[in-house]
């Protein structure tokens, strides 16, 4: 593995996101490191969370520049850094079509997606509605869903704070829990989260006859304890190039701070490194 650079290694470590005008008039929270001709890594993060969770959660953005790849991740609307929308209708297939601007946007023709929970959702659907757009796949802790059951329970949740949301108190209360999790999310919003949990049933289902066609390297990371595995495990003998690792006693939460997580990432990509 190369040595990443003094200027590249302090950009890994602290990123400074730009914003990026979404079509709709959508602010896009970003960042994007690494050599400016290496392939591109297109990085999804989960709900509630930002584009940071692949550098200071995650820790693989620092090794995939080591290894020649430029990083681009997110945060998606409603998260982070990026707009705050109210509006249910303002995200489902739009998540898919806000990454597809970023890639425009930076004149990036292929990525390989790596997509964690909701962002394994987002980036599936981008695969099977834009295969030319896609060099490889990797999902972790979800995949092939049929249910947005994980939606509806965290919608019921994201309610619940919403009853109890005191503006003197609250963002610091959320920012501790966040923090107990070991996450690098900046505090999130209420009201965005309820927006975006109500609008997933317009992003998930995917035919098998479409999952069938997926014609890249697909790699699954899946937690043991985690629910969300069965939705991995599904893919198998449907997605043609398809692997899966299972995260010995992690759970959904857990899953980035395995070991294995951040290992098969980059052993996934050094493979898919020639894909087509």
């Amino acid at each position: 593995m190369a040595e990443v650079s003094g200027t590249i290694a302090a950009e890994v470590a602290s990123p400074v996101p730009d914003l990026l005008l979404s079509g709709d008039g959508v602010s896009l929270e970003y960042y994007d490191v690494g050599p400016r001709d290496g392939q591109v890594v297109l990085c999804l993060h989960g709900l509630l969370d930002s584009c940071y969770h692949w550098g200071q959660d995650a820790h693989v953005t620092e090794p995939l520049v080591a290894l020649g790849f430029r990083v681009v991740a997110a945060s998606c609307r409603g998260h982070g850094g990026s707009s705050k929308l109210y509006d249910p209708a303002m995200y489902g297939d739009k998540l898919v079509e806000d990454q597809l601007r970023l890639l425009d946007a930076l004149k990036v023709d292929k990525a390989h997606l790596v997509g964690y929970s909701m962002g394994a959702e987002t980036a599936i659907a981008l695969t099977v509605r834009h295969p030319g757009r896609v060099r490889s796949l990797c999902v972790c802790c979800s995949g092939w869903t049929e249910s947005t059951k994980p939606y509806e329970d965290a919608l019921f949740y994201l309610k619940c704070m919403k009853m109890f949301w005191y503006p003197c108190c609250c963002p610091c209360v959320c920012l501790l829990a966040m923090r107990c999790l070991g996450s690098a999310a900046p505090v999130f919003d209420v009201g965005a989260g309820i927006a975006l949990t109500r609008s997933m049933g317009a992003l998930i289902p995917v035919e098998e006859d479409a999952m069938k066609a997926i014609a890249v390297p697909v790699c699954g990371i899946a937690a043991e304890k985690d629910p969300e595995r069965i939705s991995l495990e599904r893919m198998e003998g449907v997605v043609p190039d398809f692997t899966l690792t299972v995260l010995p006693k992690a759970g959904h939460e857990d899953a980035p701070k395995h070991p294995l997580y951040q290992k098969t990432i980059i052993e996934h990509l050094q493979k898919c490194m020639n894909c087509i």
